[in-house]
């Protein structure tokens, strides 16, 4: 149907432009949406269709090779890191959980335009199952990254019984014209990917464009055309919130940098020496902070791999590994939360200017640290539930 958008390594890609991101960062920031020059060079480069099935036009590589590219482009710049990783893993997604019919709709004409966004837990949903489909009366979604940009959309909502028991998660497909935006992503951080609500009235979705999400995530995907191709046997839900927590890895990894750079310039006050970079402090607060973030690095990319293992096995992650999995994550966003925290210590007070590197860094980190599903606390608790031998508090493994 579609012919591959790029054959280059999207890992080389993401580190060329890096340089062009950083130009741009102010830009992103200040309008609130990524600019299109850099959605082109995006595209262009293929990193929005990694995971994508070759079939339509992607690339069908792997979890490892995308966190790669997502950490790179993430060192230039946060927002724009932060769009690749979601609008990239919704490929997956969308690529898993729906059949060959919803495939054949979405990626039918221009599979090179066809951008996703979305969100699986509404605010608001009053659903009602007609002929054919469902009538969306009224649907609101917040937090949707790629709102900007996006041709396609996916949405989740629940279904009760007549208890007012939630008994499934749907998902839904839907091209985004039938979408409202709602230009209401004015932020601490993160300001630049467009994560604006969205809204949905009387819109009718057929039935081959609907799936479960709670059997998706547990491994029961209608995606038989794929099944012959591992990438589309990957866990679904870690490798979601994998996608939630590489930008931080790449912030982190750009700001280590800067205050390596900055030291040969920095004289210090009060410390005993003439310049920073000959204190014991800086020496030490340096060391844990490169150990913190390499240590991060190791649990992100070592569950990029073992989700990829899985997968190439053709099969699905059994739910307690899906459950250390992200155990891992949170722990790994909390060790970068104690890197950036010492980076700052170090720093001085020259960051509260305007224009500071690191005030950009501190914003978009700390917005993207405050993701719930990211959580250190939540996601260790489920995990030691686990290991005691009880159920998890959540229900999405």
């Amino acid at each position: 149907m579609g012919q591959v958008l790029k054959q280059e390594n999207p890992v080389e890609v993401a580190k060329s432009l890096v340089i062009k991101l950083q130009e741009r960062a102010q830009e992103t920031e200040d309008n609130r949406r990524i600019p299109e020059e850099t959605i082109r060079e995006l595209k262009e480069g293929g990193l929005f269709t990694m995971l994508r099935p070759k079939k339509y036009g992607g690339q069908e590589l792997n979890l490892r090779t995308y966190s790669e590219a997502v950490v790179e482009i993430s060192k230039g710049c946060a927002s724009t890191g932060w769009i690749v990783a979601l609008c990239a893993i919704r490929e997956l997604m969308v690529a898993e959980s729906f059949t060959e019919k919803a495939h054949d709709e979405i990626f039918g004409e221009n599979p090179e335009d066809v951008l996703f966004a979305g969100v699986y837990e509404p605010r608001k949903c009053v659903v009602k199952k007609v002929e054919g489909g469902y009538l969306i009366e009224e649907g609101f979604w917040m937090f949707c990254s790629g709102s900007l940009h996006a041709t396609w959309g996916y949405f989740g909502f629940p279904i009760y019984n007549e208890e007012g028991v939630m008994v499934d998660q749907k998902l839904m497909t839907v091209p985004f014209k039938e979408l409202e935006i709602n230009d209401d992503w004015h932020t601490l951080g993160l300001r630049g990917t467009g994560s604006n609500s969205v809204k949905m009235t009387n819109v009718f979705v057929p039935d081959h464009r609907i799936t479960s999400f709670s059997s998706a995530l547990n491994g029961n995907f209608e995606s038989s055309h794929l099944r012959d191709i591992p990438l589309y046997h990957s866990a679904l839900f870690p490798g979601l919130i994998l996608s939630l927590g590489l930008p931080g890895l790449g912030v982190l990894k750009n700001a280590l940098e800067s205050f390596k750079e900055s030291l040969p310039f920095r004289r210090a006050a009060h410390m005993g020496v003439e310049f920073v970079k000959d204190a014991a402090s800086t020496h030490a607060i340096l060391a844990e902070a490169s150990l913190k973030v390499e240590t991060a690095e190791h649990y992100f990319y070592g569950l990029a791999d073992e989700i990829d293992r899985w997968a190439n096995e053709k099969k699905y992650m059994e739910r307690q590994a899906r459950v250390k999995a992200l155990a891992d994550i949170g722990y790994a966003n909390k060790l970068l939360k104690e890197a950036l925290d010492l980076l700052l210590a170090g720093s001085g007070s020259g960051f509260v200017y305007d224009g500071h590197p690191m005030q950009r860094v501190i914003r978009d980190f700390l917005t993207l640290h405050s993701h719930r599903s990211l959580s250190p606390i939540i996601t260790l608790e489920n995990y030691g539930r686990e290991l005691a031998g009880l159920k998890t508090n959540a229900i999405r493994y």
